[in-house]
């Protein structure tokens, strides 16, 4: 049974979540906190899947809360539920809480997002990966895009073009933005995928904050070099991915959102190995098999972690409330088999082990087509399409030519003709990549 603890000083609220939940008491074990203080003697006592707190509880107002959380249970889901006269302190909490709900928020908004926070647990079993993975307050940038964005953002004449042109060449600065923008907070009637129109959407004053004062960025550490890692090549390769992905979707499918979700998770795909660059003692363990076995990447991940790089920013981004759309390609780009698999197996309702709705374009949560995921097209199957013939690079026509591709998932949808065809856009995109630096 999950364990969630919602905190609020107003007695009214408390009265209606007991109420709009109360169809949940058989799901979840809920407790109910009246200030900071009892909320951390409740957690110390027992611990907690989820704790839901509302900025301005006595003595220890939210953002000290879910710091402390942070601090000490890294492992539990943060979310605050505040309204809209708390965009400072929202801003502040950026670096703490996982994900936003606006008050008032109707039952089905606040089960959903609960519950979808905790099914996540199934891309990432380790526990102590977990712990990790919801206690990281920033990723690092680019050393040289993320000095860009703070100098634009310290000059008189900020341009919101700028910003976002930066925003958008950087991984984890773009997975930041989307986080935020999409949250229920700023009540957008439907998502943002694109981080340029997500830095428009924020606007100067709110970017400033985030950057100068907040500093929900990072730059990159420089000991991660010593480990061989090169962000500067796992951006190039994330942008390539990305652009790919969105230019093999628009040539298979009319729907612009596909096309949009299918660059953004690109862009996003190997975020994961960020993380791994928190955790400097696996990462030497992946590697170290590597050197020992010549395998590839992702098999030495399996090996070490029982998990990958994928399942890991997956499962970060879930954290963050970003779509399933996005979070689906980025956990099985490298094996989409595994998600029909988990389509096959688990019923409609439950459909991708509880990832089963999303966001239409008026802002209502829709339940998504098992049949047609997974007999169509889709964002995941544009990702990993791209990363495979990115991987692999100088692909011929040849269907045979990449171990990367999975091809029992190409059959299954009936998409394996169409290698030929993607082959010559990777071509193409690949000789204006060379164009630049020529």
């Amino acid at each position: 049974m999950r364990r969630i603890l919602f905190v609020d000083d107003d007695p009214k609220e408390i009265k209606g979540l007991r109420k709009m939940l109360r169809s949940m008491r058989y799901e979840w074990e809920m407790e109910f906190a009246v200030s900071g203080g009892e909320a951390l003697n409740f957690m110390a006592k027992s611990p907690f899947d989820v704790v839901v707190s509302d900025m301005h509880v006595p003595k220890t107002n939210g953002v000290e809360l879910l710091d402390a959380v942070m601090e000490r249970y890294p492992e539990t889901v943060r979310i605050i539920h505040s309204g809209h006269s708390d965009k400072e302190m929202l801003l502040r909490s950026v670096r703490s809480a996982h994900q936003f709900l606006m008050k008032p928020s109707s039952a089905e908004t606040v089960k959903y997002t609960i519950e979808r926070a905790c099914k996540l647990q199934d891309l990432l079993r380790s526990e102590t990966l977990r712990k990790i993975v919801a206690g990281i307050k920033n990723l690092p940038s680019l050393p040289a895009l993320y000095s860009l964005i703070v100098a634009e953002m310290s000059s008189k004449d900020v341009s919101l073009e700028k910003v976002g042109n930066i925003i958008s060449q950087d991984v984890s600065m773009s997975a930041k933005i989307l986080q935020l923008v999409n949250s229920p907070f700023f009540g957008l009637p439907q998502e943002i995928t694109d981080p340029q129109q997500a830095a428009v959407y924020l606007g100067i004053d709110t970017l400033k904050s985030l950057v100068l004062s907040i500093h929900v960025f990072s730059s990159f550490a420089e000991d991660a070099e010593l480990h061989g890692f090169s962000l500067a090549e796992m951006c190039r390769h994330s942008l390539m991915v990305g652009k790919l992905a969105g230019d093999i979707a628009r040539a298979e499918t009319d729907d612009e959102e596909v096309a949009e979700e299918a660059l953004i998770a690109g862009i996003l795909h190997d975020i994961g190995k960020l993380i791994l660059l928190k955790i400097p003692r696996l990462y030497n363990q992946v590697l170290d098999f590597i050197e020992r076995t010549g395998c590839d990447l992702v098999e030495a991940e399996y090996t070490v972690m029982k998990t990958s790089h994928a399942e890991l920013g997956a499962y970060m981004l879930g954290l963050w409330g970003i779509s399933d759309n996005i979070v689906e390609p980025v956990a099985y780009h490298h094996n989409p088999s595994k998600l029909l698999e988990n389509m096959f197996i688990m019923s409609n309702e439950s459909f991708g082990k509880g990832l089963g709705k999303m966001k239409s374009k008026d802002g209502k949560l829709k339940s998504r087509s098992v049949k047609k995921d997974s007999t169509g097209f889709t964002a995941l199957t544009a990702v990993h399409i791209a990363n495979a013939l990115t991987v692999q690079m100088n692909c011929s026509s040849d269907t045979t030519f990449s171990p990367y591709v999975d091809m029992l998932y190409l059959r299954t949808l009936n998409l394996t003709d169409k290698l030929p065809e993607w082959v010559k856009y990777y071509n193409k995109a690949m000789q204006k990549e060379t164009s630049r630096y020529v």
